[in-house]
């Protein structure tokens, strides 16, 4: 990945398989810090304080691979749904 500035854009592949969260995120960069960033999710306006060293592992400059990689964890994931005797 290339070096990371103010004002540009990122994406992040939000995966969380506790959860069942599988979210692409579109980031501007906002701040930049020796080891971290914050990016401004364009949609919510969340801020996302994330670290270099997810570059390339869940935040990335290209669209297309941050979608497969999210698209790849769907995939993967676990059926989350409980009978109605596990209620009781």
């Amino acid at each position: 990945m290339k070096v990371i500035n103010i004002g540009d854009m990122v994406y992040y592949a939000r995966i969380s398989h506790n959860t069942g969260t599988y979210d692409l995120c579109d980031l501007r960069v906002r701040t930049v810090y020796d080891d971290s960033f914050v990016g401004v999710d364009r949609q919510t306006k969340r801020a996302f304080i994330l670290g270099f060293n997810e570059c390339d592992v869940s935040v990335f400059d290209d669209r297309d691979v941050a979608l497969a990689k999210v698209h790849e964890a769907e995939k993967l994931k676990q059926d989350f749904t409980l009978d109605k005797d596990e209620y009781e």
